[in-house]
């Protein structure tokens, strides 16, 4: 069955490819600049970084900054609060790196970190405040208000993981050493950074030539831009943030594909998360509650 979809959506793009040369390569182009201007500048020195923090053991010694909170949860994994933080400010899909070079090392397992990819892998903070609601919304509305609703499911997620943590064997610090590091070169650690950014280009361009190709069908208007939004975050906020509906509705709408993240940003996810073979299935399940629960928060603070 999965194969079948595949070689089907494979035919499918060869087709648009030929009979819609112009588009096609409108979006190619649309979706280059996007990486090499803005995504590769911005992830490229943290990805590179991460990985030396990894190759030369650092992750641990900046973790134990974060003794004072590990007194109040004794026996937690010094790592979880460096994840949360780092993870957050620095969004997807930098979190699922981090998360990846964890286990990689030993210090999540994979349930672990499957768990934690759920909350410490969010859209940035920065990316909303920047372009969200200074570009698309010109700071009409508060900003605390909008995080609120944005964040406040995941935090829920995290007390969840909390409770784990009192009641189970869950993120207790693990005592395997961290050996795999150790057998890659300098080299080997920059080409993985590479890698790793040239597959998330890969995905940005494919997801640029499908909202591309969305705009040509003849689909209802709304219709395309619930595909847009699901497809690829960046393109639906832009289209709903300039349309004329009222400044609430588009804050609730904003808030959802925020929190859903889009197609887009779960592939580019997977393409760095590799040591745990992610179910995408569940992942987007996840992503999608915490998109309806921010929108029903938003209904509620804004309306």
């Amino acid at each position: 069955m999965k194969t079948s979809f595949i070689q089907f959506l494979l035919i499918f793009s060869v087709l648009s490819l030929l009979f819609f040369p112009q588009t096609s390569v409108q979006g190619a182009k649309n979706g280059l600049i996007l990486w090499s201007a803005t995504i590769t500048p911005t992830l490229l020195p943290f990805l590179l970084l991460t990985g030396f923090m990894q190759y030369y053991q650092t992750f641990h010694l900046i973790s134990r900054l974060f003794y004072p909170l590990k007194k109040l949860f004794p026996g937690i994994n010094e790592d979880f609060f460096y994840t949360c933080i780092l993870g957050f400010f620095c969004g997807c899909p930098l979190g699922a790196k981090i998360i990846d070079d964890f286990i990689s090392c030993g210090s999540f397992t994979k349930s672990e970190g499957e768990k934690l990819l759920y909350t410490c892998n969010q859209i940035s903070p920065m990316f909303s405040a920047g372009y969200t609601l200074t570009l698309i919304l010109h700071g009409k509305i508060s900003a605390l208000r909008f995080f609120f609703c944005l964040y406040f499911p995941v935090m829920c997620y995290l007390i969840y993981l909390v409770f784990l943590f009192f009641t189970s064997d869950f993120l207790h610090t693990h005592h395997s050493s961290p050996t795999i590091a150790h057998k890659k070169s300098a080299d080997q650690v920059i080409f993985d950074s590479l890698h790793s950014i040239f597959m998330i280009g890969i995905c940005i361009m494919i997801f640029s030539i499908a909202v591309s190709l969305l705009e040509i069908l003849p689909l209802p208007f709304y219709l395309k831009r619930g595909l847009t939004a699901v497809l690829e975050i960046t393109n639906a906020i832009s289209h709903f943030g300039s349309s004329h509906m009222s400044i609430s509705r588009k804050v609730i709408l904003l808030c959802m594909i925020t929190s859903f993240g889009g197609l887009s940003a779960a592939v580019q996810t997977l393409s760095v998360y590799k040591k745990s073979r992610l179910s995408l299935w569940k992942y987007l399940l996840i992503r999608s509650l915490f998109s309806v629960s921010s929108g029903l928060l938003a209904y509620l603070v804004f309306i």
